[in-house]
């Protein structure tokens, strides 16, 4: 059916609208995430000297680390849930063909997610026994995701940090990544932190190698103290639920999926 020139006008008028809303929308995601709506680029946030009003007291070096944290080896993670699914479900064409090559995959993904994590559990242990809290110097956004580019979550929980205290949400929403700048003993590193923005969260650095460092956001329980500094070792029942779910999706994917794949080459 030909459209009326009237017709015309108005279902352009309609697209012209929709495509000013959709940019509209686009600088209002923007500027939630830090960013700069005029421009497009985020905004750069400099600290002229480090903030007096964060709490730095800690137990002298080295310090004692609780059981119940160095228990968390595994903790809940979405994102391991996802890559185990992927992994399971993506290529089950090739399963069926050749088995082997799943037997094989699925050991190998088991090795790199369990050395990532021990990786990454070791720089945290080392960071409660010999950490210190860093000056924070800046904090530069270097990209922020739009709806339209970079990254964007779905309802992920995500940590943001504000001092010492640290929130854990669900958040829809553009992904930043932030470059912070830090200095402890005279050294000076840069940790980048990707998710929600950096809000003013502690950085603990490694006293004895300060390029070892994590924003306390990083750790999966609160790094609460007692009064002389050391830390109080308390896990919330999140934490302790979901660092056994997790072991337990992890063991069970493997074996279910080792035994099948076996079963299937040997058959």
């Amino acid at each position: 059916m030909t459209e009326t020139p009237e017709e015309t006008i108005a279902r352009l008028q309609r697209e012209l609208d929709d495509a000013k809303i959709a940019k509209l929308q686009h600088e209002i995601a923007q500027v939630r995430a830090g960013g700069s709506a005029a421009s497009g680029y985020p905004a750069r946030v400099s600290m002229a000297k480090p903030d007096d009003s964060v709490d730095a007291n800690l137990a002298p070096v080295p310090r004692r680390v609780p059981l119940t944290f160095r228990f968390v080896v595994l903790p809940w993670s979405w994102w391991m849930v996802f890559t185990l699914f992927m992994v399971a479900v993506s290529p089950i064409g090739l399963w069926f063909i050749a088995p082997i090559a799943g037997l094989i995959t699925v050991a190998v993904t088991f090795l790199v997610i369990v050395g990532l994590r021990l990786r990454r559990y070791r720089r945290q242990i080392a960071l409660l026994r010999w950490g210190e809290v860093a000056a924070v110097n800046a904090a530069d956004p270097t990209s922020v995701g739009t709806y339209y580019s970079g990254t964007t979550y779905q309802n992920v929980r995500l940590a943001q940090a504000h001092g010492w205290q640290v929130t854990r949400r669900w958040y829809s929403g553009p992904s930043t990544t932030t470059k912070v700048g830090y200095e402890l003993n005279g050294a000076r590193g840069e940790l980048k932190l990707r998710g929600l923005p950096y809000a003013g969260g502690v950085i603990l650095a490694h006293s004895k190698n300060p390029k070892i460092a994590l924003c306390v956001s990083s750790f999966p329980y609160d790094l609460d103290r007692d009064q002389d500094g050391n830390w109080a070792g308390r896990l919330g029942a999140r934490v302790v639920i979901g660092s056994i779910a997790m072991t337990t999706v992890l063991l069970v994917w493997t074996v279910v999926l080792l035994a099948l794949f076996y079963v299937g080459a040997t058959s």
